[in-house]
């Protein structure tokens, strides 16, 4: 993958769109994202009161005002420096690839909402997480893969490893820690599904598979 001048998030959100053919109105997508001090301004009697998944770190952040539903992205500024300190665009290693998937997903969420919000639909919470572990393996696969090679059998590996196989989920929710290991599991499912399946058909069962609704989604899946 060529290295880009863009921010990063800038060109995640283009790649993003560009491969699932979103139209849903995001740009500028850093109006969208806010650090510590966006935090505590929003929530000021601590992010506990924010609608969003449970535990610490990056997150979907939604809230009810007079003028509607609104959200953002929260990403920590110690995973933005840890970010800027090992760039993904040099390289994915052991240091960066947690964060920098973690930073994928929560965009990927970002948009999948305002996508189903600007055609009018629902989503869940299933369909969202099932979504955005196959965005992050098709974003992380890119930045592994230079000059347009295909990804090597070992570095596939290393990068499941981490995405699927080593993850552990510490939620205290035992529901919370269920729907990651099923989205996780569906996800991986219909990944390998699409890498059987022709390259030229490709894109175009990513962009149906993106617009599904979560019943097809997992009939896709499994």
């Amino acid at each position: 993958m060529q290295l880009t001048r863009e921010p990063l998030l800038t060109a995640l959100c283009a790649l993003l769109r560009r491969t699932y053919a979103l139209s849903a109105p995001m740009l500028p997508i850093d109006r969208y994202v806010i650090g510590d001090a966006g935090l505590r301004a929003l929530y000021p009697n601590g992010e506990r009161c924010a609608r969003s998944e449970a535990g610490d770190g990056a997150k979907l952040l939604v809230r009810e005002t007079g003028a509607g539903v609104r959200a953002c992205i929260y990403y920590p500024d110690a995973m933005i420096r840890r970010l800027e300190d090992k760039p993904p665009q040099h390289g994915l290693n052991d240091d960066n690839v947690q964060p920098f998937a973690v930073f994928v997903e929560e965009l990927d969420h970002l948009l999948v909402a305002a996508e189903r919000a600007h055609a009018g639909r629902g989503v869940s919470l299933l369909e969202m997480e099932i979504q955005a572990n196959v965005s992050k393996d098709l974003v992380l696969s890119r930045f592994l893969t230079r000059r347009g090679r295909r990804l090597d059998p070992g570095r596939r590996a290393w990068l499941r490893h981490h995405l699927f196989h080593g993850r552990t989920f510490n939620d205290a929710d035992p529901g919370v820690r269920s729907r990651y290991d099923e989205a996780s599991g569906l996800a991986l499912r219909f990944l390998r599904t699409l890498e059987a399946s022709p390259a030229v058909d490709r894109l175009e069962k990513l962009r149906r598979f993106h617009r599904a609704p979560l019943a097809v989604k997992l009939a896709l899946s499994r």
